[in-house]
């Protein structure tokens, strides 16, 4: 697709086009504590090596049932949290959630349970992304 001047959308152009069209994928993109959210739920999938059908699940009804977001737009959430969130650290995601309230920080991290015991088993990885995120958010 081309502009009137002959050259194709920028980068930026394309990204907001995109989130012109999708209402939960511009919610995250808005919403930098939603965002961390996400980038340590999706680390946590990630975090033993390998996504169980279990942990996806985890991760959808997560998405989907507690912070309200579109299932169908969970792909293109996925890969806005890729592109966008690939250099952000477990550390600097966790920074961004500290501020808020106990019971919200408590929150996020019955959610990263939630996920990390969805297959059945919690891997050594799994338990320290968890035990760090707490630790980040004020507890222990």
């Amino acid at each position: 697709m081309n502009d009137a001047a002959g050259k194709a959308p920028g980068f930026g152009e394309r990204v907001r086009a995109l989130l012109d069209q999708h209402g939960s994928l511009n919610k995250v993109a808005h919403d930098p504590v939603l965002t961390a959210e996400l980038l340590l739920l999706v680390r946590m999938s990630f975090a033993d090596r390998t996504v169980e059908p279990a942990e996806a699940d985890a991760f959808a009804a997560i998405c989907t049932r507690l912070l309200g977001l579109h299932g169908d737009e969970l792909k293109d959430i996925l890969k806005y949290l890729h592109d966008f969130g690939y250099e952000t650290t477990d550390a600097q995601a966790a920074a961004m959630l500290a501020d808020l309230d106990e019971a919200r920080k408590r929150e996020i991290l019955d959610h990263l349970a939630t996920v990390a015991k969805a297959d059945g088993e919690v891997d050594a990885r799994e338990r320290r992304l968890l035990e760090a995120t707490a630790r980040r958010l004020g507890f222990a």
